[in-house]
């Protein structure tokens, strides 16, 4: 088989690995991720990591595995007598200690052979991972004439050479040591040996080992991409055990099971057929839904969009962004799509719910995150980690950090955790600022304060957009009105709302979550009058019930920092007067020749106060 036709059936990260290898750049690995499911070969089996590693490494002579529970074992008998027969020759049994009695040492000469094939290896070599490590460093590090190909394969390498080592396990500091000095170790990587370490957590591993300076290379793997995930439900569709309906294709489920692994795709599918049910879209994304929050607990929320722009009523400037970004993705343009997004203003305005039409209209997954900190040391960056990992998994995906200015503590800011707020600071700098992800993820941060919001996460390249979302103006209400009756299929013979528009703008401070409210207050009216309509008397009821429940001057604050912190081509038309009209009712006529100290650089704006 030519090479270039062999590489399109060898996965990016074992083709990643490979260069590195013959390259000389590296000869320890880190394989990480999704380290536990199916893996695909040459032959369109699927097959367990293990068995695929071992088919990688066949042509070496000696393919062994060592995990601290099971011990060092071999791909097949005949290497386990080949190592045996080249490193234990000398070798016999270790008495209950760690040396060998010397008595012992000299009747080896007559027993050697008797006591070499029967004797389990860790009366050999010991049990411990570094009385291992030492051993096995013996072959690996064997460059001379006649000398064995080796590959070694670590898996739970993370119970081996831990991040975080307790000041008395001196134990787990030698293991360390010895993995970090392999990777440098030119008698290796002379001989032509390969060592892989297994891990579901790159950062679970030693710091040592993953540095730059380690010399390691770490290589990860990541979920089926959507051309794996359609294969794999072909698969199962040829297996005539359950129907798919709704006129779903393998291309459908392919495309809407984003970041799930083969495993949980074929959970999926046998959960339908023990059930005699049959594979739906909506018993999919409620499963998919289920998976990955059983997986990041509250962490991570994956929402499955239900309406477009045609049920966000209003702020049709902000639609005809969206809109342009999702034509620039549908056309391959993704230079053209931002990085990132701030979303700011006043609570209630819409800033979730554009965001969630934007993924149904651009087709994308939309997820919501939460702050990745744990209690337990050395837990908060592997959970960061993981999250990243996943997002990656799941693109397309809008990503939405809700109350952003308190998800991190500012940098200046004294914490006393050991450097863990930094670290995931930079965590978060590296994931937001990747050229490869633009088009693919669209990090949105919301926050009713972006002044509070550290200055490099509001930098282009990270946040190219800044959009405030501000009031509704008047000619908005009546679209507001009309989109939440439709969203909630709450049936009315209100045919104009224009005048429920003009009541509520008089009101002043009232958002879309207020009219929002007022709906499904009315539709409780109707329900109180035993009908199943609202009319113009329920609805009239429900305006006059509404009183304000936030700080005007809060919300001033609110909608002055959203507007002078925007991109202006996101501004409404009217931006200069809300801005204005707001420092009035804020500041007073007075205070407008000033900038308060609190907020520099609000001044300048000479309105009507108002009250």
């Amino acid at each position: 088989m030519r090479r270039q036709e062999m590489d399109k059936r060898v996965p990016n990260w074992l083709n990643d690995l490979m260069l590195k290898f013959k390259a000389d750049i590296a000869h320890l690995f880190i394989l990480w991720g999704n380290i536990y499911d199916l893996q695909k070969n040459m032959r369109g089996e699927y097959l367990t990591l293990y068995q695929y590693m071992a088919e990688i490494f066949e042509q070496r002579d000696l393919v062994m595995f060592y995990t601290r529970s099971s011990g060092l074992q071999f791909a097949n008998e005949e290497m386990n007598k080949l190592f045996r027969s080249r490193f234990l020759a000398n070798a016999v049994p270790l008495s209950s200690g760690t040396q060998r009695k010397p008595e012992a040492e000299k009747a080896a000469l007559s027993l050697q052979q008797n006591q070499t094939s029967g004797a389990p290896l860790s009366a050999l070599i010991g049990d411990k991972p570094e009385q291992v490590l030492r051993f096995i460093e013996r072959a690996i590090t064997d460059a001379s004439d006649g000398h064995l190909s080796i590959a070694l394969i670590v898996d739970f390498a993370h119970n081996i050479a831990p991040n975080q080592i307790m000041t008395h396990n001196a134990g787990d500091r030698i293991s360390v040591e010895m993995l970090e000095r392999w990777a440098k170790d030119g008698r290796i990587k002379e001989a032509g040996n390969t060592i892989v370490l297994i891990t579901p957590s790159l950062a679970s591993l030693a710091e040592g080992l993953r540095c730059p300076q380690g010399e390691a290379s770490a290589v990860r793997i990541p979920k089926p991409d959507e051309e794996e995930r359609t294969n794999r439900w072909r698969y199962n569709h040829s297996l005539n055990g359950v129907v798919f309906s709704d006129g779903l294709t393998p291309e459908q489920l392919g495309r809407i099971t984003s970041g799930l692994s083969y495993k949980q795709i074929d959970a999926i599918y046998r959960l339908a057929k023990e059930q005699k049910i049959p594979i739906s879209l909506s018993l999919v994304k409620e499963k998919k839904q289920e998976i990955l929050e059983t997986e990041f607990g509250d962490r991570i929320k994956v929402k499955v969009p239900k309406w477009g722009f045609n049920y966000f009523g209003g702020k049709e400037y902000l639609k005809r962004y969206g809109r342009e970004i999702n034509d620039n993705i549908l056309s391959g343009m993704w230079r053209r799509a931002p990085m990132g997004i701030l979303a700011s203003g006043p609570p209630g305005t819409g800033k979730t719910f554009f965001f969630e039409c934007l993924a149904f209209e651009c087709g994308f997954n939309f997820v919501e995150i939460a702050n990745p900190r744990s209690m337990w040391v050395g837990q908060s960056e592997e959970i960061a980690e993981k999250i990243f990992a996943t997002l990656d998994d799941l693109a397309p995906v809008i990503v939405l950090e809700d109350e952003a200015d308190q998800s991190e503590t500012p940098r200046d800011t004294p914490n006393g955790d050991s450097g863990v707020s930094n670290r995931l600071r930079q965590m978060k700098f590296k994931f937001t600022s990747d050229p490869k992800r633009r088009g693919k993820v669209i990090w949105v941060r919301i926050s009713n304060r972006p002044d509070l919001i550290d200055t490099a996460y509001k930098r282009e390249g990270r946040s190219d957009d800044t959009i405030p979302f501000l009031m509704p103006n008047p000619n908005e209400y009546a679209d507001i009105f009309k989109v939440m009756f439709a969203r909630y299929e709450i049936p009315t013979d209100i045919k104009d709302f224009t005048p429920f528009a003009k009541a509520v703008a008089s009101k002043g401070y009232c958002t879309g979550a207020s009219v929002e409210w007022m709906v499904l207050e009315a539709d409780k009216y109707a329900g109180r009058d035993g009908v199943d309509q609202v009319d113009k008397k329920h609805l009239e009821q429900a305006l006059s019930d509404w009183e304000m429940k936030i700080n005007p001057r809060e919300v001033d604050r609110q909608i002055i920092l959203a507007i002078e912190g925007s991109s202006k081509r996101l501004r409404p038309d009217n931006w200069e007067t809300i801005l204005g009209e707001a420092k009035g009712r804020l500041y007073g006529e007075q205070a407008l020749t000033q900038a308060p100290s609190v907020f520099p650089g609000l001044g300048g704006h000479k309105t009507s106060a108002h009250t």
